[in-house]
């Protein structure tokens, strides 16, 4: 049972809203693409990942992505947790192509002519079986074994560990095979920990605990609101802005009409400047022709506001994950 759904990280949704709004002549564009690629390759191993995790029988485990909780002043961050009565297990999820050389002091990856050093990815998985026992001790959750894997996404990738090095050759593997790691440590971990009342503890305790990272990324980027494109995006061929005539949006482009293209604006404006807006601070932003147009529009947004008349203020319904 999927107990925190997949989703897209709120930095990639972010990276391509401002893709979206800032002229494609802008000297910081490649960065953001380059982010933007970064960002989608993470993903898509997230998503391999989750395609064998479905094949498991759903009454087996309870299953979270992307948790990200606290360790002291900080946070760790987990792809993918599977927890039942018998074992937890942790996978983290490397999506890189061309050879990947797994030294216990670094990860060596080699692509073309290519060639990067990372953090050894089976120090921070070990580092995060470390902080996850650390927070269950802290919150007196009986003692359940925790394991953890890597799992390489891209089958074409050639995996090299360096010689006597024992742990990487039990934890890094490729995720077509995460199946039949699993079956193995079931095998290994056959007796019941912990109760279905613990079950369910340590499910709401670590949904409480998830705090979705805040990123600034204009901030981030070096961008001022007043340097995004403003208006309403044409959701067929993209150009911003549409034009309102007769109560519709108009594509002066591609002549596509539409009631309802301002709503994607409005989660624009959530992703790139902040999680509520006044009429005049959306008014803006969509470029909408008057106050009484855009009072008229917001209430088929379902969103959720504070008070009355001029001091209305509308709020994200929901934070991003």
């Amino acid at each position: 049972m999927n107990a925190k759904e997949l989703t897209p990280p709120t930095i990639l949704l972010q990276a391509e809203a401002l893709e979206r709004r800032v002229t494609k002549t802008n000297e910081k564009i490649p960065d953001i693409k380059s982010k933007i690629r970064i960002l989608k390759s993470g993903y898509n191993g997230e998503k391999t990942v989750k395609y064998y995790l479905d094949q498991i029988p759903e009454h087996k485990y309870h299953i979270f992505y992307g948790l990200r909780l606290p360790i002291g002043n900080t946070f760790f961050q987990i792809d993918a947790l599977l927890f039942s009565q018998k074992l937890i297990l942790i996978i983290d999820a490397k999506n890189h192509s061309g050879k990947l050389i797994f030294e216990k002091q670094q990860l060596i990856h080699e692509y073309g002519e290519n060639r990067e050093i990372y953090e050894n990815p089976v120090a921070q998985v070990n580092r995060h079986k470390i902080s996850l026992r650390n927070l269950f001790d802290k919150n007196k959750i009986p003692f359940i074994p925790i394991e953890n894997l890597v799992a390489i996404c891209k089958a074409s990738t050639e995996i090299i560990i360096g010689p006597n090095y024992k742990e990487a050759e039990q934890k890094v593997i490729k995720a077509y095979d995460l199946l039949n790691k699993i079956n193995e440590l079931e095998e290994k971990y056959s007796e019941k920990k912990i109760n279905q009342k613990t079950i369910s503890q340590v499910t709401n305790l670590l949904l409480s605990l998830h705090t979705p990272q805040k990123i600034d990324i204009l901030k981030l980027f070096q961008f001022t609101v007043d340097e995004i494109i403003p208006g309403v995006q044409c959701p067929r061929c993209l150009h911003i802005p549409m034009e309102y005539k007769r109560g519709k949006w108009i594509c002066p482009k591609c002549l596509l009409f539409s009631n309802d293209a301002f709503l994607n604006g409005i989660n624009d404006y959530f992703l790139l400047v902040k999680p509520s807006f006044s009429n005049p601070e959306i008014r803006k932003f969509l470029q909408m022709p008057s106050s009484r147009t855009t009072t008229s529009r917001l209430p088929s947004s379902h969103l959720p506001y504070t008070g009355t008349k001029r001091g209305r203020i509308y709020h994200q319904s929901q934070p991003f994950p």
